[in-house]
């Protein structure tokens, strides 16, 4: 009587014992599944910032390439009236000649992509492929290059040149305004040069020809980030679904 009792406590201990087994696995089947979950919404929400971010790249690269194709046909103006293939006044000649000067950089929209690196929820993205794709993008463009090469020539190369050789406009002499102090270059000693001069400068018409191969460099960059930021959306896209 007394072994059937022991037997049936056993039994019934064990049961209890297989239950908490039982319950705590569902507890921590729930648990992961919750965590899963919470992670993928994560994910999903992180990536949706990225897909914001490309697009706004996108828009900036496509004003940046309009930009490029405005100074372009600007500087091949100048080339024109000093080939004598276009006839032109010396300010018609320097409100495309201005564009010289002119430089035109790109910076991607860093900002949720730092934030995985440096919070470590990149390890959230589980498709290796995009992971590649997002660091090829945000740390191996060739595109730095070329505005790397446009700030450096023109700065370093350019702007030391023609200050030494004419006067420079005044902003309002091109941009009409207000608060801008003018001088009348008609005063000093020096005077200005004329087309002829101009036409008669090698550095000028060298200087010319580099910097449209800068700005026409820089487009083709431009549109190949394109292409890849639209390759990079698609993925997202599809990891999404």
């Amino acid at each position: 009587m007394s072994e059937n009792k022991t037997g049936k406590y056993f039994k019934y201990a064990i049961g209890e014992i297989v239950l908490v087994v039982i319950g705590i696995l569902l507890a921590l089947s729930i648990n992961n599944w919750n965590e899963k979950n919470k992670n993928n919404k994560e994910a999903s929400f992180q990536l949706s910032k990225l897909k914001d971010n490309l697009n706004a790249d996108k828009v900036n690269l496509k004003t940046s390439i309009s930009q490029d194709s405005l100074y372009i046909s600007n500087l091949v103006f100048c080339v024109q009236v000093l080939s004598n293939e276009v006839e032109a006044s010396k300010e018609d000649f320097f409100n495309s000649f201005q564009f010289m000067s002119t430089t035109v950089n790109f910076e991607p929209t860093r900002g949720t992509f730092d934030g995985l690196i440096s919070s470590g929820k990149i390890e959230l993205i589980n498709n290796q492929d995009l992971l590649d794709t997002l660091f090829s993008y945000y740390n191996e463009s060739s595109y730095e290059a070329w505005d790397s090469a446009l700030k450096d020539y023109s700065r370093n190369v350019i702007m030391p040149h023609l200050l030494e050789f004419d006067h420079i406009p005044n902003v309002t002499d091109i941009n009409e305004g207000e608060g801008y102090t003018q001088f009348d270059a008609t005063k000093f000693t020096i005077s200005r040069k004329t087309i002829a001069d101009y036409k008669n400068s090698l550095f000028v018409l060298n200087g010319l020809r580099q910097k449209i191969q800068l700005f026409e460099g820089q487009k083709i960059a431009y549109s190949e980030l394109i292409k890849q930021i639209d390759t990079l959306i698609m993925n997202i896209e599809t990891e999404l679904q």
